[in-house]
């Protein structure tokens, strides 16, 4: 009797159990990349560029986008505010393992979508690589929304870009072909991410100024269920790994070019917008002036030099890191761009071979350490680079270089330039040393049976004080041994 109702009771108990829901999250809920505006130092450190018609700032614990508020003006009234994640082309995200964005957002404004255009190494950033999802206006609180990106790409492209859609009715002519249905251009690795935010109408989106938004994160993920069951982003801080100090007798700055002379006039090639490229005798480095206007830059042929053989090849499977002394004008900008170019990936600059770096805010020298290891195309042999040192200039400029060099590894570039980037000094030549002529040798006496006439004997010399204490004087007594014993054999 006791067995049965002791059955009975885990059976009742097991019902109890299956008929509540089981909320777990499962490993694969969790996404393939988010942006989590939580922290102020680490929304920073995602870095933002290209800024058109708007700001971006971080407030309590969110990203605010504000639109212009000449933006309608500015903007050919198309009001078109957006802004360029930097940290995306780090992402290694496998767009076609990771179909869904979902977006935590507050959007005070009546904007019913929400617009992001992206780039991937087989599709670069442009018009077409385009969708949307659905929001909610006049939202006073933060809400989590999503969408199926392949099936927003096709069907937006089409709304946007292709014949009959908005691009023509609004220009007379269209920017891309019709997408078939069941195409997208989410494919690849992700490498660019520009959030156009909230959108109004027309092709380009039609925001007034000053409207804003907030956003508290943005995310991919694999599956409609992953986004569902995603909780947000984990906010608890774990104890970081000590960063290993890198020893500095190691430390080897490789392919290094220091500015100190014009003799390096032909490294600075093909350029747009730059008025001028010249040296500066007085800070030893070079100025690259530009005028006021959008998108400055200049080629450095490492390529040219390399088979001069005025440098050696730069082996980037082994130097991740290109360091540059600089001093620019902070209120230009802070953000600027390194496109390269390899033996394996020559010609063209694509935007998958494009880094983007941060400048401190300061109009003193700064060393900016510009990091590769992300990029999958950085490998085999340099071949070129371009320095966008700014998406555009509001003003006439002046860039200054001081030198140029590469590191294996971040650590050990900041290690370089925390110590004062100090360059190993060349070493003078050694002079070759005159050789100490060889006396010649003289022969020895052949034997006689003549008597030979005993040695007047003298006393033993002294020894020679010197730095190997009394080997001079022992050597001295063996020889003389051995004269003795000459002598005593031939009197036999």
């Amino acid at each position: 009797m006791k067995k049965f109702r002791i059955c009975a009771l885990l059976v009742a108990l097991a019902v109890l159990i299956a008929a509540v829901p089981f909320t777990a999250f499962a490993d694969g809920s969790e996404p393939g990349l988010i942006y989590d505006f939580y922290e102020k130092s680490v929304m920073e450190n995602y870095g933002y560029t290209s800024l058109t018609n708007c700001t971006v700032e971080w407030v309590e614990g969110v990203l605010r986008s504000t639109a212009a508020e000449n933006i309608m003006e500015a903007d050919d009234g198309i009001g078109d505010p957006n802004f360029m994640i930097a940290d995306a082309q780090y992402s290694d995200l496998d767009c076609s393992e990771y179909p869904y964005f979902a977006i935590n957002l507050k959007n005070p404004s009546e904007a019913t979508q929400f617009e992001v255009h992206f780039g991937t190494d087989e599709h670069g950033l442009s018009a077409s690589n385009v969708f949307h999802l659905d929001i909610e206006g006049g939202m006073d609180t933060f809400k989590t929304f999503y969408c199926y990106i392949p099936t927003q790409n096709e069907k937006w492209v089409n709304i946007l870009n292709a014949p009959g859609g908005l691009s023509e009715q609004e220009t007379g002519s269209y920017t891309a072909p019709e997408m078939e249905e069941g195409g997208s251009f989410w494919e690849g690795y992700l490498n660019s991410l520009r959030i156009d935010g909230v959108y109004f109408g027309g092709r380009s989106g039609l925001v007034p100024g000053g409207t804003s938004y907030d956003i508290a994160w943005i995310a991919f993920f694999k599956t409609e269920d992953d986004v569902k069951n995603f909780a947000g982003p984990d906010r608890t801080k774990p104890t970081p790994e000590p960063t290993p100090t890198p020893d500095i007798s190691t430390i080897a700055p490789f392919g290094t070019i220091i500015f100190d002379s014009d003799d390096y006039d032909d490294f600075w090639t093909g350029a747009n917008l730059i008025d001028d490229v010249s040296f500066n005798e007085e800070d030893k480095c070079y100025d690259i002036s530009i005028p006021e206007g959008g998108d400055p830059f200049i080629t450095m042929a490492f390529g040219s030099y390399i088979s001069m053989e005025e440098m050696d090849e730069v082996e980037l499977d082994t130097y991740k890191i290109m360091q540059i002394k600089m001093k620019i004008d902070p209120k230009i900008g802070l953000q600027g761009n390194i496109y390269y170019s390899t033996d394996e990936a020559p010609g063209a600059y694509a935007e998958a071979q494009n880094v983007s770096y941060r400048y401190a805010n300061t109009e003193d020298w700064q060393v900016v350490n510009v990091d590769f290891t992300r990029q999958r195309n950085w490998t085999s042999i340099l071949d070129a680079c371009r320095l966008d040192a700014f998406p555009s200039t509001s003003s006439d400029t002046v860039v200054k270089v001081a030198y140029i060099t590469f590191f294996k590894t971040l650590a050990e570039a900041q290690a370089f330039a925390d110590m004062g980037s100090q360059f190993p000094a060349t070493p003078e030549p050694t002079a070759t040393p005159t050789p100490t002529p060889t006396p010649d040798v003289t022969a020895t006496p052949e034997a006689t049976d003549a008597p030979t006439e005993k040695p007047t004997e003298s006393p033993t010399p002294e020894p020679k004080k010197t730095g190997c204490g009394n080997v001079i004087g022992g050597t001295f007594a063996v020889i003389a041994l051995a004269a003795c014993a000459l002598v005593i054999r031939k009197k036999h």
